[in-house]
């Protein structure tokens, strides 16, 4: 079994936006599984936004980040 990279509650970074600057911080909600596999994150911001994510599109963010 594939450990997790990322928990439920961690703030996390998008590293790959599509098409524009993303500069927020994200909440990480919950981990979404495919018909395929594949495990994705479902992310939130403090604006309400959510997005699915693959974990190769996300990173820690820093220590001092506040959502």
């Amino acid at each position: 079994m594939q450990q997790d990279r990322f928990h439920i509650g961690q703030l996390v970074r998008i590293t790959h936006p599509s098409g524009y600057a993303d500069h927020r911080t994200y909440c990480i909600v919950c981990l979404v599984f495919e018909e395929s596999g594949d495990r994705l994150y479902r992310v939130k911001n403090t604006v309400g936004v959510e997005r699915l994510v693959r974990a190769e599109e996300i990173e820690p963010a820093a220590l001092t980040a506040v959502p």
